[in-house]
């Protein structure tokens, strides 16, 4: 709605809040920055600790929020944000078939968050010590932990410089390949229109905007699926 309201009126005041919040969201722990996609909600007012259920539809509106914002304002960060959704949705909610899966749970082995914190000796583990305390000083991982002793990884504390982004992707690269190894969170592979309707009309304006046409037939696939799998005989979804 305020992009709108900035697009019709060009009060400048309604972009910079949709700027701030878009960049509070990622930069923030309810972003996934080791594997991408966002948490369903911020408990708190900084956007640090999420309530880590990964719902479909949120990350469906907010991928189209920020390509919408990208549209507006010509800024790349924009496109990078919606293209990590896409990459999680493509790479953890697809179906073999395309239809897109509905949320991934909170708790993994009986607690919230489980799946996604880091101490900094685990990071260190797997970076090396050099490597891995530069990372964890980027992600705001330290000893005293940011929730309940351990690290959600965020960028609260400032964006990568450009000159360290190539380290940055290849430890978190490194870092995921890691945390793959630990019990996921159950995934709920209900494959529902409404839901999917929303990931498409997200994945086919991300192929048109970015010239992506992965993202396009992604988009069909989906589409695809839908009318040859969930509408019934009466012709209704």
């Amino acid at each position: 709605f305020l992009l709108r309201y900035w697009h019709a009126t060009k009060e400048e005041f309604a972009l910079e809040m949709v700027e701030e919040t878009l960049m509070s969201m990622y930069k923030g722990g309810i972003f996934d920055h080791i594997g991408f996609g966002f948490s369903r909600y911020s408990t708190d007012k900084k956007w640090l600790v999420p309530h880590f259920e990964k719902m479909l539809y949120d990350n469906a509106l907010l991928a189209i929020a920020y390509l919408e914002t990208y549209q507006a304002t010509g800024k790349q960060e924009y496109a990078k944000v919606a293209e990590s959704i896409f990459a999680y949705v493509l790479r953890d909610m697809t179906s073999t078939e395309g239809g897109f899966y509905s949320a991934e749970d909170a708790d993994s082995e009986g607690e919230e968050g489980r799946f996604y914190l880091w101490t900094p000796d685990e990071v260190i583990s797997v970076l090396g010590k050099e490597e891995g305390k530069k990372f964890c000083k980027y992600y705001d991982i330290t000893p005293e932990g940011n929730f309940e002793g351990k690290n959600i990884p965020n960028l609260l504390g400032g964006i990568i410089p450009e000159n360290d982004i190539e380290f940055v992707e290849k430890a978190r690269g490194k870092l995921f390949a890691e945390r793959e190894k630990r019990v996921h969170p159950h995934k709920d592979d209900k494959i529902l229109t409404g839901w999917n309707g929303l990931m498409i009309a997200a994945m086919a304006i991300g192929g048109r905007t970015l010239g992506n046409e992965w993202y396009t037939k992604a988009a069909e696939k989906a589409a695809e699926f839908i009318f040859s799998k969930l509408i019934r005989e009466d012709g209704r979804l």
